[in-house]
């Protein structure tokens, strides 16, 4: 009986979640920062493919939801993983919505991101968190 009641309660709890429209990650064995690492190069190969900046926001908000759904569904990592990815969603986050976007001020929204996540980088990020964010930023400037 613990059983069947534990299992309806799994049931219900992963309806919920469908329902509110988050994706359930599957466990692919592998640690919660490499999988994010991996929606990070999905993000970047979408966004750079993408024909306009509608389908390039497109593929950066889909993605930056995927992350977070993963992130809250997973067990806490080591310290620095957690870091690395808290501030590789920051960086994400930091792009202008599609509507407050304007080509013409790239120059600032550059300047700014390496200014507040990369003060020491010369002419683009070295800190391996803030590249993918950096590159879909460079894509929607294009």
């Amino acid at each position: 009986m613990a059983f069947k009641s534990a299992l309806i309660l799994s049931l219900v709890a992963i309806t919920s979640i469908a329902q509110a429209g988050r994706e359930i990650p599957v466990n692919s064995g592998r640690t919660i920062r490499q999988q994010v690492d991996s929606y990070a190069e999905l993000m970047e190969k979408e966004v750079a493919a993408a024909k306009n900046n509608r389908e390039r926001f497109r593929a950066l908000d889909r993605v930056e939801d995927q992350i977070i759904a993963l992130r809250e569904n997973a067990v806490t990592q080591t310290a620095q993983d957690e870091a690395y990815m808290d501030l590789m969603l920051a960086v994400i986050d930091s792009i202008p919505a599609e509507k407050d976007f304007h080509k013409k001020d790239c120059a600032r929204y550059e300047a700014d991101m390496l200014n507040q996540f990369d003060p020491t980088a010369d002419e683009g990020p070295s800190e391996p968190a803030v590249k993918p964010g950096w590159n879909a930023l460079q894509s929607l400037c294009k």
